[in-house]
């Protein structure tokens, strides 16, 4: 029989997860044959028949192709294949062992999507806090947040960074975080670096409704957290791709065990290794977007669509949604666009987005012509003049930090 694990889509339940992949290469002569082999080499098979592969283990425990779809104009498909919840914990790194371990390393894979089984998604932690909750602790119901990236990046004592945090937290930013090349070194360390930004920020009252997310990245993050915490941090902050999935999970279920609810800022350095190419890796939405949801990141990191990182629009747009849309249980993430962004860029980026998003900027914000504060008023204000419906040359005529910025860095561009 050729295809013996061919099935119906409706034919699994909740004992099946369904991994979604882009499948191309002008190698493979047979699609159909290349998708059986994938669904075996990642469940109950292999390339040739073993000693013990029943007919009874390979219908329990093998992977189910329940969906192939050729493209029109090239040797390519959209596979979907179901893989058996019995084979796996309900855990980040045996589920991406599964749908993307050794199949990645073929030429013309790329894993688009997994969708998850209620009975997993419950098992598995998601944000903290998510949308709502970050909402209701800094008192901001419906616009998007502003963000601040805090510059320069390194090589300064925590006393520069506390003062840049101080400049940024006046002008209205609502989220103040690390450069994610910061953590820990000898110059500013960690805890040092939280006392004098906190003590800077709770000098102008902002301590209840400016967020400070401090970069833990290093070894034993729990422990990192709660030294962090002692200090003062009101947020943590995660490089969640480098530190690896399983190791953030852990860490946010350990949190929750504890009842340490605290918004946590994910950021993707290393992401573009899995997103970059188009015929092999993982999706933008899957890896930034899904993925960073459900490993616990309130606040995932994502680049824009400016061409600098490689992202189309459509890619934004879908992996944006994949932070927000309904999933269960799971709360919502305040995806966080940074990379470029600056005060022009947003009512494009408004338009695109919506309202639930933060709008995050270094540059944008430290390079501005009248300085930081001036920086953050400027995002602010082209915010405030978005949600009242106004243009944002409207609102550059009634704001002359905005109408500074657009001056040097135009609008849209981000």
């Amino acid at each position: 029989m050729k295809f013996e694990t061919m099935k119906l889509p409706e034919s699994v339940n909740e004992d099946f997860l369904t991994a979604v992949y882009y499948m191309n290469s002008a190698r493979e002569p047979d699609l159909y044959d290349w998708v059986k082999l994938v669904a075996a080499d990642q469940s109950a098979g292999t390339w040739t028949h073993v000693e013990g592969e029943t007919p009874e283990v390979i219908e329990k425990y093998g992977g189910k192709v329940i969906g192939i779809y050729p493209m029109a104009e090239e040797h390519a498909c959209i596979a979907r294949i179901a893989f058996p919840t019995a084979n796996f914990p309900a855990y980040l790194p045996m589920i991406l062992s599964t749908v993307a371990g050794n199949v990645l390393g073929q030429d013309g894979i790329k894993l688009m999507d997994i969708e998850f089984p209620e009975k997993i998604l419950r098992e598995i932690p998601g944000p903290l806090m998510g949308v709502e909750g970050i909402r209701e602790r800094i008192g901001v119901p419906d616009r998007p947040l502003v963000g601040a990236i805090l510059k320069p990046c390194i090589g300064v004592p925590p006393e520069i960074s506390a003062n840049g945090a101080r400049q940024a937290a006046l002008g209205g930013a609502d989220v103040i975080k690390d450069d994610e090349l910061l953590s820990y070194p000898e110059y500013s360390p960690m805890e040092k670096r939280v006392a004098a930004v906190m003590e800077q920020i709770r000098d102008i009252g902002k301590e209840k409704t400016c967020l400070y997310a401090v970069n833990i990245t290093g070894e034993n993050l729990f422990d990192r957290a709660r030294r962090a915490i002692d200090a003062g941090a009101n947020a943590l902050m995660v490089n969640y791709q480098a530190m690896g999935w399983g190791a953030v999970e852990d860490f946010i279920r350990a949190m929750k065990r504890e009842k340490l609810i605290y918004p946590i800022f994910g950021h993707c350095a290393g992401m573009g290794a899995y997103y970059r190419s188009k015929t092999n890796g993982i999706s933008t939405a899957l890896s930034m977007g899904k993925l960073a949801r459900l490993s616990g990141m309130d606040m995932p990191l994502v680049y824009p669509d400016s061409g600098r990182f490689g992202l189309s629009t459509n890619e934004f747009v879908e992996t944006h949604a994949q932070c927000i849309a309904p999933m269960k249980h799971i709360k919502r993430a305040f995806m966080t666009v940074a990379g470029g962004v600056q005060p022009g860029a947003v009512e494009y980026l408004m338009d695109l987005l919506g309202n639930d998003c933060i709008l995050m900027a270094g540059g944008g914000i430290y390079g501005h012509p009248m300085g930081a504060e001036a920086g953050a008023k400027a995002i602010l204000s082209a915010i405030n003049a978005k949600m009242k419906g106004k243009t944002i040359l409207e609102a550059a005529s009634e704001c002359a930090e905005l109408q500074a910025a657009i001056d040097v860095w135009g609008t849209k561009g981000h």
